[in-house]
């Protein structure tokens, strides 16, 4: 079935059609039926966010009228029964509170004593016999009773009683507020009036003797509602939410919500209220079913329309790619007529559209297809040739493997490094030993086995991966064998077709010795100066603190000990970050040197006086030019040349210092001797102790704790006047640093000069 759809553009388009209209439906019925339950919910929440409105309202007035009834019972007035200040009092009370149709107060047997507004016949009336009464003479809270018609006023209200405690702490009567319950009917009627014109919203508002407390159909209050209200009795039992039942042939919604909030006045049974909103169903649910309808419209228009789409795509497109494939079929390379004007495309020919400018395109193709195939073999060499020329200007060695290992390609720079002339390799490996490439390589690297269980990995692994290991040399461009050490970094990758089937495998080796050393140079240089700088601290935080203690008192002379110590650590941090600097700047190539004639003898005078510890024996001839050098830079040599002497030699070192002219011979030029008798130097580190920052290795006795600057320093700023500083053991022990300047700093002055008197230093 796959494979005939593969064939096939139309079935293919009969699927994405299909895949396009199935989810749009199955998408519209799944919106239809989570709309219409939201929808529903939404219309069931908005009827009972109504009967929670009403609840709230209700649960206000009555709450704030027994609020009232309690504040007026506690007041001064009621506990000394003071009935002309209650009657000013209730005066005052009816202007805040429209909605009470009557306050009355009565003595604990019953009587009334007090009403307002005045009615002298109901004076005297027995309320003994009321429920509501006698709950509120007691307790202590305020106490709602059932719906009734008033006695005094003759209307339909809701007593609030509470009881009056008077001076001496013990009940002196009761305060008795009655709520017209024709301003909660007139307030209903609003908010229906409020929803819609029309008489099909019905609110209810119900005791819990399932009469009606107030209402917007006009119902006898004497009516019981739990008859006709189905789910009432969920309501009054302290239950919210909807209910749809059929009356009368039609459906209806009737939302509940309790009065919950009158159990905590309200000790007598029967005076828990709830609140009733009726509405049609239909008239509820209106918007789902204009939805549904909507919907239905909007799916049958959308699958019309995307039929319509089908079948136009399929005759002006589909159709002509069709037949423009079953032409681009008949193409050849040696046939004659062209089949771009055949009558196969004759109807698509005289389009101006895209198919019309893929058929001109196709028409150029065929016209070009004979030249390009006459021209593949000089593209593929020329190629070939372009390849061969990026791969050699690349740094890195490339060599390229079939799946099975035979080396199919080596650039110039893989050659070279392994020492084949390029004369012997050609471009494409026919008549050459491949062979021959990876024994050179073998008998290069180090540790071969090592090698080759790396690479055998990295092979199988099938991701690219780096294989690093060390070659004992390699050959330069003129292919001279140079034994020093490499380290090689090789990237062994994977080349694939566009498939994804393994065509071969290439292989990039990359010289990485002069990263790894800067590497290692970094490590040397942050482990010594962190040591360098945090010997002199510690001390001079020390010496410091010394001084600084109170409780410490310290004499004169060692007091200017602490002080030259912290001097002399501040100037060990200063001559390191000198060097530091000086280094940088050999570095760079931007020391400037600020050269004077001198006598040899002033440059070396000073770094005498500093070797104090050690002695220095001096010879010179007196014939010696002067020096035309920078000062500080020749001092700076001299006294670390005289330094790293002393400190490998000991503190009995004996130093020499000699020094000739050579006029005649071909290295002309100054020639000076620095030898000590210490141990001399390891014979193989005599070039490499000229690096920066390299120490011979502390396991020896020419052990150093300096960050390994000094001589790397000499040797700059000696290049930078022109000469040379090289090393050597002497025969009889010890070791000779030898400094050659040449002639061009050389001045012979036309007078006589007086000779330098050296002495030992002690």
């Amino acid at each position: 079935m796959l494979k005939i759809l593969e064939r096939r553009i139309t079935l293919q388009l009969l699927v994405f059609y299909a895949l396009f209209v199935l989810p749009l439906l199955l998408g519209g019925v799944e919106l239809y039926l989570f709309q219409r339950d939201t929808m529903q919910q939404s219309a069931q929440q908005a009827d009972l966010g109504l009967a929670q409105a009403i609840a709230l309202q209700v649960e206000s007035n009555v709450q704030a009228a027994a609020e009232e009834d309690s504040y007026l019972s506690q007041s001064a007035a009621a506990r000394r029964l003071d009935l002309s200040q209650l009657t000013s009092i209730f005066a005052t009370a009816k202007l805040s509170y429209p909605d009470v149709s009557l306050y009355a107060v009565c003595d604990t047997a019953g009587k009334m004593i007090l009403n307002y507004p005045l009615n002298r016949k109901t004076l005297g009336q027995d309320f003994s016999g009321y429920d509501y009464f006698q709950s509120a003479l007691k307790g202590d809270t305020p106490v709602v009773s059932s719906n009734r018609i008033s006695l005094v006023t003759n209307t339909y209200v809701v007593s609030i009683a509470e009881r009056i405690v008077g001076l001496d702490g013990k009940p002196v009567g009761v305060m008795i507020m009655n709520l017209s319950l024709q301003q909660l009917t007139s307030r209903l009627l609003v908010v229906r009036q409020q929803l819609t014109n029309s008489s099909e919203v019905r609110i209810w508002v119900v005791d819990g003797n399932g009469k009606p407390v107030a209402d917007t159909e006009g119902v006898s209050p004497d009516t019981d509602l739990l008859k006709t209200l189905p789910g009432l009795k969920n309501a009054l039992g302290g239950s919210s939410g909807n209910m749809i039942a059929r009356d009368q042939g039609r459906d209806w919604l009737y939302s509940y919500v309790p009065i919950n909030w009158l159990r905590s006045y309200i000790p007598i049974e029967g005076t828990n209220w709830a609140v009733a909103v009726q509405r049609p169903a239909d008239v509820t649910f209106a918007a789902v079913i204009s939805f549904q309808h909507s919907l239905v419209i909007a799916l049958v228009m959308l699958i019309v329309g995307a039929s319509v789409f089908w079948f136009v795509m399929h005759g002006w497109v589909v159709t002509p790619l069709l037949r423009l494939a079953q032409a681009a079929t008949l193409i050849r390379p040696d046939q004659e007529e062209k089949v771009t004007e055949s009558k196969l495309l004759a109807r698509e020919r005289g389009r101006n559209d895209e198919i019309g400018k893929l058929i001109s395109a196709f028409s150029r193709m065929e016209d070009e297809i004979h030249s390009l195939f006459r021209k593949t073999d000089e593209r593929s060499q020329a190629r070939l040739h372009t390849l061969d020329a990026i791969m050699r200007s690349i740094d890195e060695g490339v060599l390229l493997e079939r799946p099975d290992g035979q080396i199919i390609y080596a650039n110039h720079n893989y050659t070279q490094f392994v020492g084949i002339p390029p004369q012997e390799i050609l471009l494409d490996f026919d008549s050459f030993n491949d062979s021959h490439l990876m024994e050179k390589l073998l008998a290069m690297i180090v540790d071969p086995d090592a090698y080759l269980e790396a690479t055998r990995r990295a092979e199988e692994s099938g991701s690219p991966q780096i294989v690093e290991f060390q070659v004992r040399g390699y050959y330069n461009r003129a292919g001279q064998w140079i034994p020093v050490r490499r380290d090689i970094h090789m990237r062994l990758f994977e080349v694939r077709d566009l498939s994804g089937q393994l065509i071969g495998r290439g292989k990039m080796f990359n010289d990485v010795t002069r990263e790894n050393q800067a590497e290692q140079v970094k490590k040397n240089l942050l482990a010594i100066i962190s040591h360098e700088l945090r010997t002199p601290l510690t001390a001079i935080k020390g010496y410091a603190t010394s001084l600084l203690e109170t409780d410490i008192e310290l004499d004169e002379a060692l007091q200017k000990h602490f002080l030259s110590r912290i001097v002399e650590e501040d100037d060990r941090m200063a001559e390191l970050v000198t060097s530091l600097l000086e280094m940088s700047q050999l570095e760079a190539g931007t020391l400037k040197l600020f050269p004077a004639l001198y006598h040899l003898e002033t440059l070396l005078e000073p770094a005498l006086a500093v070797a104090d510890c050690c002695t220095i024996h001096v010879s010179l001839p007196d014939d010696l030019p002067l020096l035309y050098v920078d000062r500080k830079r020749m001092e700076m040599v001299f006294r670390n040349l005289l330094e790293n002497a002393r400190r490998y030699a000991g503190a009995s070192a004996l130093i020499e210092i000699s020094a000739c002219c050579e006029q005649e011979s071909a290295e002309r030029g100054l020639y000076l001797d620095i030898a000590d008798n210490g141990p001399g130097l390891p014979p193989h580190l005599t070039e490499r102790i000229f690096e920066r920052f390299y120490q011979v290795d502390s396991g020896r006795e020419r052990s150093s704790s300096g960050v390994g600057l000094g001589l790397a320093i000499c040797r700059g700023f000696i290049e930078a006047h022109g000469g040379r500083i090289w090393a050597e053991n002497r025969a009889d022990g010890g070791a000779v640093f030898h400094i050659w300047l040449p002639p061009r700093v050389l001045h012979r002055p036309g007078e006589a000069r007086g000779t330098l008197k050296l002495h030992e230093a002690l």
